[in-house]
């Protein structure tokens, strides 16, 4: 079998395009563009984006250059597909966001809230820090990806915020989703940031949340 022949087969079919999803694929083009996501990713753990070059994913994937090329244009698209299957949020923490935070004991609620999401945004650390960083350099692929994974819980918390409006806690004029984007714009750096702090230093991971916890309850109004 020729090489040109064995890359139609691993697609699974003859004249699909690169990075054309995985929903295209046959079974061994999945396995084989997942092997290309998992390298990319475990390189980014210890290069930066730039650094990375297609050779690099397609020696650590066990593939060839050829191969990676059915699947992606370059390996931005890569880190593009794995964010694809990443989330910011879970059911434990919009059932949290979903509560009436406008209640006595409501702190708590928020030291939950900040433990949950920075628990989920670290279980795909490597990815998001990528994202964040080409984002914040002005690939507007990167910043709309940033923006979908935010959505869902940014319209939960906006829903807080309005609630807190109308009982009269936070001034009315604020814009509800800027000020959620705000609070999730605290716990994305505390996320990314707060793993490496030092507790000699005197800004401890857990003291940094508790202290981002306090700032976006009093974002909220909360009472207690």
């Amino acid at each position: 079998m020729t090489q040109q022949q064995a890359v139609l087969d691993d697609r699974g079919a003859a004249g699909a395009a690169p990075d054309n999803g995985a929903r295209k694929l046959g079974a061994k083009g999945q396995r084989t563009r997942q092997q290309l996501i998992d390298a990319t990713v475990a390189l980014l753990e210890t290069h930066g984006l730039r650094d990375v070059s297609v050779v690099d994913v397609a020696r650590a994937a066990n593939t060839s250059p050829a191969t990676f090329y059915v699947y992606f244009k370059g390996v931005p698209e890569v880190v593009l597909a794995a964010l694809e299957s990443a989330t910011q949020t879970s059911p434990e923490l919009e059932a949290i966001v979903a509560r009436d935070w406008l209640t006595p004991g409501a702190a708590r609620e928020a030291r939950a809230f900040v433990e949950h999401y920075t628990d989920i945004w670290n279980r795909n650390r490597t990815i998001f820090v990528v994202r964040n960083l080409a984002a914040e350099e002005g690939d507007a692929r990167f910043y709309e990806a940033r923006m979908n994974l935010a959505r869902p819980i940014m319209g939960a918390i906006s829903e807080q915020v309005e609630r807190a409006q109308a009982a009269g806690r936070i001034p009315a004029d604020l814009s509800s989703r800027s000020c959620a984007g705000t609070m999730l714009m605290l716990l994305e750096r505390l996320s990314a940031i707060g793993p490496m702090s030092r507790d000699d230093d005197g800004v401890g991971y857990s003291d940094l949340k508790a202290a981002a916890a306090h700032s976006i309850a009093m974002m909220l109004g909360v009472r207690d």
